[in-house]
């Protein structure tokens, strides 16, 4: 007759059996899990983690003690997610100075507005002068085209400042974006933090952390590290964004130059260190390349202004006096505020001696056009040089986001195939785990007709 010894073990061989049946389900959950979010952006598919579980005695008999499902394990690889958030954030950082280069392209490619038609219609109008000394329309003419001359440095001028503006807007929005973004991290570390420490999986968390951390790299150069509380974010520089359930909020306030500097927590000015994403091109744009350009424009338009205010020098107006200043030209700011300084045509220094109907002095005032300004070029030479280093600068640009794009989609592609959904994969686990959970429910129906038998035999 079977005794309780024999029920015993049945009762371990249903546990063991039971156990089986949860971990297999288990498994057939989270490999569904991983299917149905195939194409969900940002998620990293999930393994199932099996362990044997503690073995028991029984007498002199030691007996396995079946399987458990430990929890689900993401599937990432940190390198490559460093890498890409190091990629992202160059391109966005290379993307944010091509849109910049591109607006400011467009102020000196306006033909017939910009300074290059200005400067050679202006010409042009001496060339007439020279043949028509006497005449009060042509006079006239020169005058016109002279102001136009000088808008068009005012319109260039006031394009980069614009542009410059709108980087400088920019910067503030960024910031802005930075400190929502930072402060959604460090919530979601501390909501891993507490699953981690429930035995929890974190990984429908972590995926959405590590999108809002990419989102980051977009905004910011950043430096990434993973601690026990999570992980901590700093700017390139080592100034703290997030640091586990923590972050640091950074602030913008208006300098001394009028444009808006980035403090950090502590109010330290890191506005020269930011290196990266759309706050670091933004920066770029703003402090280094519009200012170059606009210290170029402001030389140009002095160093002709000047040049042909000496020519005017040379020679005598339509009333015989000396010849007085054609341009004004401000101390700073040449290009912006220079203006025609005459409003009477008779005011041109056209004769070469004081004499009615004379035009030795327009050859002299041809000359400034085409003679070598102070910088070693002429004004045609100078402006061209300078719309060429735009042109390059905004043709690099381009070219260079180009090449870290098909890098990134390399280490995006890279990341797919190892944190990525296969639905051939997952359809091969789950036949696998549909086959363990059939083999532990016979274990317990078995189980329990023999614990039913036997319990019919002991009464």
């Amino acid at each position: 007759m079977p005794d309780l010894a024999s029920m015993g073990g049945l009762n371990t061989s249903l546990l063991i059996g039971t156990q089986a049946l949860e971990a297999a389900q288990g498994a057939l959950t989270a490999t569904s899990n991983n299917i149905a979010n195939s194409n969900t952006p940002g998620y990293t598919r999930e393994i199932p983690q099996f362990a044997e579980s503690e073995q028991s005695q029984s007498g002199n008999e030691i007996i396995g003690g079946g399987v458990s499902l430990t929890g689900l394990q993401s599937v990432r690889d940190e390198l490559l997610n460093l890498q890409i958030q190091s990629q992202t954030s160059l391109q966005s950082s290379v993307d944010t100075q091509s849109s910049s280069l591109q607006q400011i392209q467009t102020y000196f490619s306006s033909t017939g507005t910009d300074i290059a038609s200005a400067l050679s219609a202006f010409s042009s109008d001496l060339t007439q002068l020279s043949a028509s000394p006497s005449s009060s329309a042509v006079q006239q003419e020169v005058l016109s085209s002279g102001q136009n001359l000088a808008n068009a440095f005012n319109n260039t001028a006031s394009g980069l400042t614009s542009a410059q503006s709108s980087a400088d807007t920019q910067v503030t929005q960024t910031v802005s974006q930075i400190n929502s973004l930072t402060t959604q991290i460090a919530q979601l570390n501390g909501q891993i933090s507490q699953l981690t420490a429930d035995g929890q999986s974190g990984g429908t968390v972590e995926d959405q952390r590590d999108e809002l951390v990419q989102q980051l790299s977009q905004l910011t150069g950043i430096s990434v590290m993973q601690g026990s509380d999570g992980e901590t974010i700093t700017t390139g520089n080592g100034t703290p964004l997030v640091m586990g359930d923590s972050s640091y909020s950074l602030q913008t306030t208006t300098g001394s130059d009028g444009m808006q500097h980035v403090l950090d927590s502590n109010g330290n000015d890191i506005t020269s260190s930011i290196q990266g994403g759309q706050l670091g091109g933004a920066i770029q744009i703003r402090d280094q390349v519009i200012p170059g350009y606009l210290a170029q424009l402001n030389t140009l338009a002095s160093q002709f202004a000047a040049s042909f205010n000496a020519a005017q020098a040379e020679g005598f107006d339509s009333n015989g006096n000396a010849g007085q200043n054609f341009f004004s030209v401000p101390a700073t700011g040449a290009a912006a505020g220079v203006s025609v300084a005459i409003s009477d045509p008779s005011l041109i220094a056209i004769s070469s001696d004081g004499s009615a109907g004379s035009n030795g002095n327009v050859a002299n005032l041809s000359a400034s056009l085409t003679s070598a300004l102070p910088s070693g070029q002429t004004v045609s030479q100078a402006y061209a040089n300078l719309v060429d280093q735009v042109g390059t600068a905004a043709s690099n640009a381009s070219t260079q986001s180009t090449a870290i794009g098909q890098n990134l989609l390399q280490l995006t592609n890279q990341q797919s195939s190892v944190s990525g959904v296969s639905i051939d994969e997952e359809t091969t686990n789950l036949i696998r785990f549909q086959t363990a959970y059939e083999a532990a429910a016979r274990i317990v129906s078995t189980i329990q007709q023999l614990n039913t038998d036997t319990i019919n035999m002991i009464s």
